[in-house]
Parts: C-alpha cells; sequence; structure tokens
C-alpha cells in the first residue's frame, strides 16, 4: 500500500434499475462508447488516497458481476436487499476500517474533490465522525436536469439536499446501525456529482454532458489499463 492511501473504495453496483426500462443491467448500459461503470471506475482510479476498490453487486446484477470479475476487480455479491443493507453485508465482510462508498450510476464524479474528502476525514474536521454522505442541494440538481430530483433527499434546515453516492464510513466493528441513522452531511458544488442515471432521459442528458465541454462534469481523463 502506498503511503497516504486511507480508504478502501466500494462501489455498489448490485441494483435492479428498473426505471431505466430495458433489458441491459444499468451499470453495463453504455454511455459514449463506455458502460457506466466503467466511467466511474476509470474517475476512482484517478482518486490518490483510495487503497482499491472492492465492487459490491447481487444476484439482480449477474452479467454486471460477470463483467468485473473478468476486469480482475475484487467482488462481493451480497444479498441485494436494497443499498444499505448491501453496503452493511459488504462491510461486515471486509471488517472494520475507513471506507469510501460509490455508486455505479453517478459517471461524472470528481476525483479532486473526493480525494479532499478523503483528507478531511482521515485527519481534518470530518476525522470524528463514523457516517459522512456527501450531498448536492436542489438548486444544483434542478440546474442539471436528471431524475435525482425524485430519488432519496434529506430535509436539513429547511433545504432539500441529495445524496451523490459518495458516502465515507469509519466501521469499528459489530453493528454501526446507530452510525447510519444519524449522517453528517457535506455539501458539494460541483454539477458531476448532481448527475444520476436512473432513466432513458438521465441517459441522454448524460450524453448530452459527455459530448460538451462544460467545465466541472468531465473532470481528468483517466484510463484503468495503462
Amino acid at each position: 500500500m502506498r503511503e497516504g492511501r486511507s480508504h478502501v473504495g466500494l462501489l455498489m453496483a448490485g441494483g435492479k434499475g428498473t426505471r431505466m426500462g430495458g433489458a441491459v443491467e444499468k451499470p453495463l448500459v453504455e454511455l459514449g462508447g463506455k458502460r457506466l461503470v466503467e466511467h466511474v471506475l476509470n474517475r476512482l482510479a484517478a482518486v490518490r488516497r483510495l487503497k482499491g476498490v472492492v465492487c459490491v453487486t447481487s444476484r439482480f446484477a449477474p452479467r454486471t458481476t460477470e463483467f468485473l470479475k473478468r476486469m480482475r476487480y475484487e467482488v462481493i455479491e451480497a444479498p441485494g436487499e436494497g443499498y444499505l443493507e448491501d453496503l452493511k453485508f459488504a462491510i461486515s465482510a471486509l471488517g472494520p476500517g475507513l471506507y469510501a462508498t460509490f455508486s455505479a450510476d453517478v459517471p461524472f464524479l470528481v476525483p479532486e474533490v473526493v480525494d479532499g474528502l478523503l483528507a478531511r476525514h482521515i485527519g481534518g474536521d470530518l476525522s470524528g465522525r463514523d457516517y459522512v454522505v456527501m450531498v448536492v442541494r436542489e438548486e444544483l440538481v434542478r440546474s442539471v436536469g436528471t431524475s435525482l430530483r425524485s430519488a432519496t433527499r434529506y430535509a436539513v434546515e429547511g433545504s432539500q439536499l441529495f445524496p451523490t453516492g459518495v458516502r465515507l464510513i469509519r466501521y469499528r466493528g459489530g453493528s454501526f446501525d446507530a452510525a447510519l441513522s444519524s449522517p453528517h452531511f457535506v455539501t458539494v458544488e460541483e454539477p458531476g456529482f448532481a448527475v444520476n442515471v436512473n432513466t432513458p432521459e438521465d441517459l441522454r442528458i448524460a450524453e448530452e454532458i459527455l459530448g460538451s465541454t462544460r467545465r466541472g462534469y468531465l473532470g481528468p481523463e483517466t484510463r484503468t489499463d495503462e
């Protein structure tokens, strides 16, 4: 392990993805000639503080499981009982430590922003937090126009906040239900974190973004096969 690498990345890729309406599992849906999960993995490869990435799938995503194994990623097959249940299953299997979770349908996350968050969690103002949820404001989501608006949301001090799929966890062993019930929120302003591909319309918006040069979405080009 290189010095300075702190968190294990967990890529959550086991959801049903029924809102996409097709026969292709959502992580394997193509965006600009690459699968959604490839876009996310490429960006995670540029997050310097990650020790590595473990992919969490389920029985609802067998082709995704096969694809990730062919790419030589470690895969944990969770029961598929829901996002948090699968997350708890994976972390319990891996044991105590620091974890950063990511969703396979948020293709434009910004590696530098994630790195900064991990640094704060290991030795900064977030170091005492067992559960941190990165969120974006309603106004930012509205400006992007994806269906994240109808997804999970948090009402905090009169504002509507939406999860980006990035969560930090300090797992000390045993049950961590109490930590999950009281998240600490960190708000980010980068629009890439507000692009969540849940529907065909979301995919169309992501295609438009991919073909544009709008700053804040695309970030550095990184390949996992170099």
